[in-house]
């Protein structure tokens, strides 16, 4: 299963000492027997990139080969497609967009506008999506089939 961490948690996840509702996340993502990949890009990259220590978390990822950035246009076209919709509660069509094309259905999020968007089966479906909130939901640190996990990769200077 490829994650997506929303913004509203990175500095949650991405600390010196993780929330421990995160903890599950970070070792999916970082302990070399597990195979865990994070999915970003478009305009959640801009956002997670504020963040100094998810920046510095999610470059190491990459080049861990457990990260993958998904092309800015690729997501922004599809983000003008589902804001065409009007299907989403949040602000966060960028996010659903993102689930879209790299085939992500596990969310890390708070924001539950955006939990109901991404458990929309109009706009997410086959399969549906699953939003991670807190240790309680270590289970769905799986992979599914839709998660597109080959390594993209960029020109330089892209970010």
């Amino acid at each position: 299963m490829c994650v997506i961490i929303d913004a509203d948690v990175a500095a949650l996840v991405f600390r010196d000492a993780p929330d421990p509702g995160f903890v599950p996340v970070l070792d999916w993502l970082s302990k070399p027997l597990r195979d865990g990949r994070l999915v970003y890009g478009g305009r959640l990259t801009k956002q997670l990139f504020r963040v100094a220590r998810a920046q510095l978390a999610i470059l190491e990822l990459d080049r861990a080969g457990r990260a993958t950035r998904f092309p800015d246009s690729e997501v922004e076209a599809e983000r003008r497609r589902v804001k065409g919709f009007r299907l989403c509660k949040s602000n966060d069509e960028h996010i659903i967009a993102l689930a879209i094309v790299s085939g992500a259905r596990t969310l890390c999020s708070r924001d539950t506008d955006l939990h109901e968007d991404f458990k929309n089966r109009a706009l997410i479906d086959k399969p549906r999506g699953r939003v991670y909130r807190d240790a309680s939901h270590a289970g769905l640190l799986t992979h599914t089939a839709s998660c597109r996990r080959q390594q993209r990769k960029l020109a330089s200077g892209s970010f």
